[in-house]
C-alpha cells in the first residue's frame, strides 16, 4: 500500500506515538492531582473539576487536530513549492 491508503485505512496514526519522558512524567502529575483533589472535594466541587479536565480535553484535542491540519498543509506547500523550481 502507499501512503495515502495506509492514511485511508487508518493504518498510519500520529495520537498512537510513545510519550516522551517529559510528557508522561506531567501527565502523571496531573492524575496524581487529579485524584487528590476529587478526593477532598465535596461533590458539587468535584462535579466542576470533572468539567474542567473534560473541557481541557477538548481543547486538546483540537488543538491536536488543527496542529495535524496544519503540519500537513504545511508539508504540501513545501512540495508544491519544490516542483515549481
Amino acid at each position: 500500500m502507499n501512503f495515502i491508503e495506509e492514511l485511508y485505512y487508518s493504518n498510519i496514526r500520529p495520537q498512537t506515538i510513545a510519550m516522551t519522558a517529559r510528557r508522561k512524567q506531567a501527565s502523571d502529575i496531573v492524575s496524581k492531582i487529579s485524584e487528590q483533589l476529587r478526593s477532598m472535594l465535596a461533590e458539587p466541587e468535584r462535579t466542576l473539576l470533572e468539567r474542567l479536565l473534560e473541557a481541557e480535553d477538548e481543547i486538546a484535542e483540537e488543538t491536536g487536530l488543527l496542529d495535524f491540519k496544519l503540519g500537513f498543509s504545511l508539508g504540501i506547500q513545501m512540495m508544491v513549492d519544490s516542483f515549481i523550481l
